[in-house]
């Protein structure tokens, strides 16, 4: 009785954890670099990942990197952090991405899936200079570029 209980407390813990595992749809899909500064794409509202709390207290700059496909009816599949100099800043620029507007915009911008991705970059404002502006000490790969910019805390 207690080998057959243990055989399918493991058979179930089996299955819900293949069950559970995520596959990306678009595995070979290559990356079209800054495939969102194209003109066809210049009704998305975008803004800045949220700088994560946690972050500034720590007075932490850094980057991540999000990469993600965009489907012909505008949906976002396979999003993915591929670099990141912390886990704050991986969690902000992954959740931005999903909060974009793209559901204003009109289907099918692209008819085929396109694989593209973002870089956002966690920096503070240096005297009188915007983050923008200087040259940051980290480096996450991405052409298409946001600056999330954060007041240290004293």
């Amino acid at each position: 009785m207690i080998k057959q209980s243990i055989f399918t407390l493991i058979v179930i813990l089996t299955i819900s954890g293949c069950a559970s595992t995520t596959q990306n749809e678009y595995p070979n899909l290559g990356v079209t670099d800054n495939e969102l500064a194209k003109s066809k794409w210049s009704e998305l509202k975008r803004f800045p990942a949220r700088y994560p709390k946690q972050a500034i207290m720590k007075s932490l700059e850094g980057c991540a990197t999000v990469e993600y496909v965009i489907t012909p009816d505008n949906k976002l599949k396979d999003v993915t952090v591929v670099e990141s100099t912390n886990k704050y800043f991986s969690m902000a620029a992954k959740a931005v991405v999903g909060n974009w507007k793209w559901g204003e915009l009109p289907k099918n911008i692209v008819s085929e899936p396109v694989k593209t991705q973002t870089r956002f970059n966690f920096c503070f404002d240096k005297e009188n200079k915007p983050c923008s502006a200087i040259e940051p000490k980290y480096s996450c790969p991405g052409e298409d570029v946001m600056h999330s910019r954060g007041t240290r805390v004293r």
